[in-house]
């Protein structure tokens, strides 16, 4: 836990720590399998965000405290090797009760992130789905945040950025490579979506990382390579994750 986060849980209630443990353990795959220690730095950054995050539903529609929190669970399951530990831009979270429409719109959706509005938008049997069945590289809440990464990275400044800029320009180039093939249908695990451009091959990827790491690793055509140096058996260990941990890890994404 860094000197940030010592310094929040500090002013964090034990009811809600304990409330959030309890919760996290009962939806979340990857706090479980993580050690005490790294449980104990995982919720208080899942309380950093909710504390600073807007949620927000639809009128009649009651967004309980355990629903936020396995909200915000997505978010720092995907940043908890990041420096990055809120939202910058997008401070807003609006949950729905079903899929929805935009004015206009013939599409039904069950998720996405506005840049008119500053606002990430889901579904909430989307959400759930993604966390009652864990492993089909399907879950709306990571899908949507990895949307807010990328955007936050693309606006931020010099000093505010999300990645390092090498390593996310050296996936984007693997990864135009690989749309195509993805297309053609030669990456299975990856579904259809993932062809249609940079942004949702991201989102995808990490969506299928999170949820099916093995077979993301056994794929055949290799979608990347990691060398060696990524693979670590000690700091943040995962153990459900092949003992990758997710700074390791997510540096497989990115290369």
């Amino acid at each position: 836990m860094n000197v940030k986060h010592t310094f929040v849980n500090f002013f964090l209630k034990s009811s809600s720590k304990h409330e959030c443990h309890e919760v996290l353990s009962k939806w979340n795959a990857y706090y479980t399998a993580l050690s005490k220690k790294h449980q104990q730095s995982f919720v208080v950054r899942t309380l950093l965000f909710l504390n600073t995050t807007n949620f927000g539903s639809t009128e009649g529609f009651e967004l309980t405290t355990e629903m936020k929190l396995v909200i915000s669970s997505a978010f720092v399951e995907i940043t908890f090797g990041l420096k990055q530990d809120v939202l910058s831009i997008f401070k807003t979270v609006f949950v729905t009760p079903s899929s929805y429409t935009y004015t206009g719109r013939d599409v039904l959706y069950d998720g996405d992130v506005n840049t008119v509005t500053k606002r990430v938008n889901m579904s909430w049997p989307a959400v759930e789905k993604g966390f009652i069945i864990n492993d089909d590289g399907l879950n709306i809440a990571i899908h949507e945040f990895s949307h807010c990464l990328i955007i936050e990275h693309a606006k931020g400044s010099y000093f505010s950025k999300v990645f390092n800029d090498t390593d996310l320009n050296a996936w984007k180039e693997l990864a135009t490579k690989k749309i195509p093939l993805i297309r053609a249908g030669k990456y299975t695990i990856f579904r259809d979506y993932g062809g249609t451009n940079l942004m949702e091959l991201f989102a995808i990827t990490l969506e299928t990382f999170f949820s099916n790491l093995m077979s993301f690793i056994l794929i055949r055509p290799p979608f990347t390579v990691p060398p060696p140096r990524y693979l670590n058996k000690t700091h943040g260990t995962v153990r459900i994750r092949s003992n990758l941990t997710w700074s390791r890890a997510y540096k497989i994404l990115v290369i």
